[in-house]
């Protein structure tokens, strides 16, 4: 059987939650690669789950509004390479300003990105929510990035706390956290964490009933 595409590989994971995914990557031996706790959701209730587009960049000395453009130029043409099922994963490590907001992920959106991970500074939090663009984030920040940051590098491996996010690889992210699962394992970790949901559910309908966590552990394996 050929593996699914990309956008029928998310469906299924969008399918899931993120606990159950890590719990598959546990049972199967692999690093549950969890981005740090510290990164917050902006809506709680929404799952975003797509491939990796990652983007690294940093603070400069404040240089004038003319220059700012040009260094900023690069950067907002990354939006354009932006494709269907994928989410931006950016990291500035201790920066000050704010280089995502509303204006950027409408651009990502048209493009089909389906959320971003900022490992940075946000703003323009009322008109994200308006057009209900799910980001996960560091911090936030009024201040304009132009003249102030620049882009660093696009499409190469960034390290956010302990995990170091490839290009491509499959990130799960919901209120529980962010898991970064590796494209190459994408379909073997999937179809495990759809058995898991499977057998948890027999579990929840059992405790649900009046069975002790146990006695359903042992007939099903799950708690």
């Amino acid at each position: 059987m050929s593996d699914p595409t990309l956008h029928d590989l998310c469906e299924r994971y969008r399918r899931l939650y993120v606990s159950a995914v890590c719990d598959a990557l546990f049972h199967l031996g692999m690093e549950e690669r969890v981005l740090p706790s510290t990164l917050r959701p902006l809506d709680p209730e929404a799952r975003i789950v797509g491939e990796a587009f990652t983007v690294e960049g940093h603070d400069i000395p404040r240089v004038g509004w003319e220059e700012g453009i040009e260094r900023m130029r690069p950067y907002l043409e990354v939006f354009e390479r932006l494709t269907p099922d994928s989410v931006l994963v950016s990291t500035t490590p201790g920066g000050t300003v704010g280089h995502f907001g509303e204006l950027t992920a409408n651009s990502a959106r048209a493009h089909g990105c389906v959320g971003a991970i900022v490992d940075g500074n946000l703003r323009d939090i009322e008109g994200l929510r308006a057009i209900g663009f799910q980001v996960f984030y560091r911090d936030l920040s009024p201040l304009n990035g132009i003249g102030r940051w620049e882009l660093v590098a696009t499409q190469q491996p960034i390290a956010i706390g302990r995990v170091v996010v490839h290009p491509g690889d499959i990130v799960v992210a919901e209120f529980d956290g962010i898991l970064v699962v590796p494209r190459a394992d994408a379909v073997t970790v999937l179809e495990r964490a759809e058995e898991i949901v499977g057998g948890e559910g027999r579990v929840r309908d059992e405790v649900q009933a009046g069975s002790s966590p146990w006695s359903s552990f042992e007939r099903h394996g799950y708690i």
